[in-house]
């Protein structure tokens, strides 16, 4: 295996990494829409029943991704980035799967929890079923709901970040690292020795 290779992500962790990257993206894209703008009721209950069952496929994504991830190494970090900004590097993945978790497991005990009962059924395909135990509990839909939106604008941040610290490794560094979790490897450098 060459060092450029080696530095990096598999090609299954590729795929997880940019279908979850784009399912989020319009997830959250969704979500800002149906919250902050005036839509015909038609139009807005369909896009609930669309986010919804993104985010069905969002959870199951992130169970696949999770395993992966537990029983394949990720590659290190270049040797350029130490002290506080490897930190950060890893604070900032670390804070990425909190998120990818939470902000769709508050969705789904929102819908469970709701007074409507209304079911998920994922793409037209089948039906998700709710938690257990908690549905028409206003209590839990309150939180569930306050939780939801909450966690969605710190994650939409937390987003920023990772974009921001791409974006500063390529323009104020002189460092693409995007080839390490992109299709192929044809933009990766060898390691140069020390």
């Amino acid at each position: 295996m060459t060092d450029a290779a080696a530095q990096r992500y598999n090609t299954v962790a590729v795929l997880l990494h940019w279908i979850m990257a784009a399912a989020f993206f319009l997830m959250l894209a969704s979500g800002l829409a149906m919250e902050e703008l005036d839509l015909p009721k038609s139009l807005k209950f369909s896009m609930i029943q669309w986010h919804k069952s993104l985010g069905v496929l969002l959870l199951v994504a992130f169970v696949l991704r999770l395993g992966w991830r537990l029983t394949h190494k990720a590659p290190a970090l270049p040797a350029s980035i130490k002290g506080l900004e490897a930190t950060l590097a890893k604070a900032g993945h670390i804070a990425l799967y909190v998120f990818m978790l939470a902000v769709p497991l508050t969705g789904w005990a929102m819908v469970s929890s709701s007074v409507y009962g209304l079911p998920t059924i994922v793409f037209g395909l089948f039906e998700w079923p709710h938690i257990p135990k908690i549905a028409g509990n206003e209590f839990v839909n309150g939180i569930a709901k306050e939780a939801h939106e909450i966690l969605a604008w710190v994650f939409i941040f937390v987003i920023g970040g990772h974009i921001a610290a791409v974006v500063k490794h390529t323009v104020i560094d002189r460092e693409n690292l995007l080839p390490r979790i992109w299709f192929s490897c044809a933009g990766c450098k060898k390691s140069k020795p020390e």
